[in-house]
């Protein structure tokens, strides 16, 4: 079995730093018991490793249903005051072993509001899902989850830049047949982040966090069964199971028809759309996006039945291994260069030997 790298959770539970260093720069230093934070002001260094302790407890329950145990190794994080949110994570599992991620690493750029409320509760939840699953989630329920979490500024502008990809001539919505099979980010990786936000939020808003969370482990044992057949084979069957939904394109149908009623997350409306024997999009349609952008979601809701066997709404564009950026390499982990986290990008990054152990790394970035 392979050893894989994966992502941080948000928790929210509450541990006072134990330590505070002032480092070369004018950086500051935090230690609490699972986290060494380093940023420019130590206010912020103490407020980010309180909150970080706060939402690694916190999120762990609401996804999990239990407090994920102390890590043997801190994860440090440092952060850096920009104008622009975002992040990057990475860690790595000894191969053919269950046990916590190693080589922690985790990086937060964006104004300090945002670095607390939206970068670092996203990059945790990537850790706790690491922690519980000790392997990579699919790519859009991993980005999609961890979204869920940030503050409503920025989940905001996910979903707003999902109603321009869908309405845009051509689409650049993903065909969840293509979606689910995706192990690492498209070159065109910006509908991933908001189409698997909303899909999730889809879910979510039917059956709740722990629900979602167990629905994708169940997909991903039985998509490692190697099960024969379609390759959504094992997705088709945990999606009925779990949601009720014959299969990925009945999913994907009842979702645009939720996005062309606005995406309401209220229990009325949930039980109500949930509950609809006919699965068919509704031809009310919604005012706030306009006689053209309803048309063209129209369009995209009858060719989604088709989706199954094509991808005639989104034209997915590769990067070959060649083009993707190579990261230095160190004992049980590896650092992927900031360049290799812009949007657009697309890396991977081979086994390798460490001393005693095979690992694999993994980096993830918002």
């Amino acid at each position: 079995m392979e050893a894989r790298w994966y992502y941080l959770i948000i928790a929210i539970g509450l541990v006072c730093p134990s330590n505070d260093a002032l480092m070369a720069q004018g950086n500051y230093r935090t230690t609490t018991t699972n986290f060494t934070i380093t940023a420019p002001d130590p206010n912020l260094a103490r407020r980010a490793g309180q909150l970080a302790e706060q939402y690694r407890k916190a999120l762990s329950l609401q996804w999990l249903g239990y407090e994920i145990a102390t890590w043997q190794e801190r994860c440090p994080v440092q952060i850096v005051l920009g104008p622009h949110a975002g992040g990057e994570t990475s860690f790595a599992f000894v191969e053919g072993q269950k046990s916590e991620p190693i080589g922690w690493q985790m990086k937060i750029v964006g104004p300090a509001d945002r670095v607390l409320d939206a970068v670092l509760p996203h990059e945790i939840t990537h850790t706790i899902f690491a922690t519980h699953f000790g392997q990579p989630l699919p790519r859009w329920a991993d980005e999609g989850a961890c979204t869920t979490v940030e503050h409503e500024s920025e989940r905001k502008k996910n979903h707003e830049m999902l109603m321009n990809f869908l309405t845009a001539k051509p689409s650049r919505g993903i065909p969840f047949n293509r979606m689910y099979t995706m192990k690492r980010y498209p070159h065109d990786i910006l509908p991933l982040y908001a189409q698997g936000y909303s899909l999730a939020k889809f879910l979510i808003a039917q059956k709740g966090r722990i629900h979602f969370v167990s629905y994708i482990q169940q997909g991903l044992r039985q998509e490692n069964q190697n099960l024969p057949g379609k390759p959504t084979r094992a997705w088709d069957t945990v999606t009925e199971t779990f949601y009720g939904y014959q299969d990925l394109s009945d999913l994907q149908i009842a979702w645009i028809a939720w996005v062309r009623k606005g995406s309401p997350t209220d229990a009325r409306s949930m039980d109500a759309f949930v509950s609809s024997a006919n699965r068919q999009p509704a031809t009310v349609s919604n005012p706030e996006l306009g006689e053209a952008a309803t048309s063209n979601l129209e369009t995209l809701t009858s060719r989604s039945q088709i989706l199954e066997h094509s991808a005639s709404w989104y034209a997915q564009k590769s990067q070959s291994s060649a083009d993707a950026p190579t990261a230095p390499i160190f004992p049980n982990k590896i650092l992927l260069p900031s360049g290799a986290f812009q949007p657009g990008s697309t890396f991977a990054t081979d086994a390798f030997e460490g001393r005693n152990n095979r690992t694999r790394g993994e980096s993830i970035w918002r």
